[in-house]
């Protein structure tokens, strides 16, 4: 199988993008839960289900989303600190 790593099309830094109001979904203790990211906190993700709001903490969940047709795996101790503060840190690369 081919490597197709276009580096001019990926998305350096995910962690920058504003994620209130995409769809998403989020993987946690084991259950999945789909829907529209509703706000987001220092610490936790609201998203708005079928069954309604649902308060999700980041350092135990795994996202999910969609940007640009490209599916993202993140996980959310990644995305920890609200959205301006994430804009300001810089990611360190580990190799």
């Amino acid at each position: 199988m081919p490597y197709n790593h276009n580096p001019s099309k990926l998305k350096t830094n995910i962690t920058k993008i504003r994620l209130i109001g995409q769809q998403c979904q989020i993987n946690y203790a084991g259950k999945k839960f789909s829907g529209q990211i509703s706000n987001e906190t220092k610490n936790t993700w609201q998203i708005l289900t079928i069954n309604g709001l649902r308060t999700i903490p980041k350092n135990q969940s795994v996202i999910t989303i969609e940007i640009n047709n490209q599916l993202y795996e993140i996980n959310g101790q990644q995305l920890k600190g609200r959205h301006e503060d994430r804009i300001k840190r810089r990611i360190r690369r580990k190799w």
